[in-house]
């Protein structure tokens, strides 16, 4: 069992970190705006948290095995909402000791990605990606044993444990949230990817 912390769990993400987490055992807590929007368990906290809140966060988060982050603001707009929470995140993570951290991402930051992902990178998602790649830089500390999941078009689809992982690239264009979930979980439990910038999809 592992004491895992979750960020966002009330998104399509972080809904199948704590379904997944908790049927595989782990003591778990969902640092969440919301707490009421779930379900209550046994093995699992719930924590009213501020996401850009140093020493709430880090108070919250003393004693745990890693954190997992989906957080992911909706915005598309010129927005520092991402490298603030990666700034707040890595300070909490060092002011409290807690070293392991995986946090989602997006694959449109790799340098191959298709041909829509290279049409859409430098219009819909231009202001996004400046953001969600200085989130990154704060989470990539030397201190911090670190791995970004930057997942491909995601989907409802159902949890298949069928996808491919490959380091520094992507190896598929489309996968569930659900296979996200199971794949940060799983390397939760057995670290494999640490200091790693890793592609997953179906």
């Amino acid at each position: 069992m592992m004491r895992l912390f979750i960020i966002g769990a009330t998104g399509g993400i972080g809904q199948h970190l704590v379904r997944i987490g908790l049927e595989r055992g782990h003591e778990l807590t969902a640092y969440v705006r919301s707490p009421h929007k779930i379900a209550p368990h046994k093995q699992l906290n719930l924590v009213r948290g501020d996401l850009f809140n140093v020493g709430a966060m880090a108070r919250s988060l003393a004693e745990h095995d890693a954190v997992l982050s989906a957080f992911g603001p909706t915005t598309i707009r010129t927005t520092t909402l991402r490298r603030d929470f990666g700034r707040t995140l890595a300070s909490a993570m060092e002011e409290c000791g807690v070293r392991r951290v995986q946090i989602v991402s997006a694959a449109f930051l790799f340098r191959k990605i298709g041909i829509l992902g290279a049409l859409l990178k430098p219009t819909l998602f231009r202001f996004m990606a400046p953001d969600m790649a200085a989130m990154e830089r704060e989470i990539m500390k030397d201190e911090l044993a670190w791995t970004i999941v930057r997942p491909p078009r995601l989907t409802n689809g159902a949890l298949t444990r069928g996808y491919r992982i490959a380091d520094g690239e992507l190896p598929g264009h489309v996968i569930s949230r659900a296979d996200v979930a199971d794949f940060m979980i799983q390397e939760a439990e057995t670290p494999a990817h640490l200091h790693q910038i890793v592609g997953v999809a179906d």
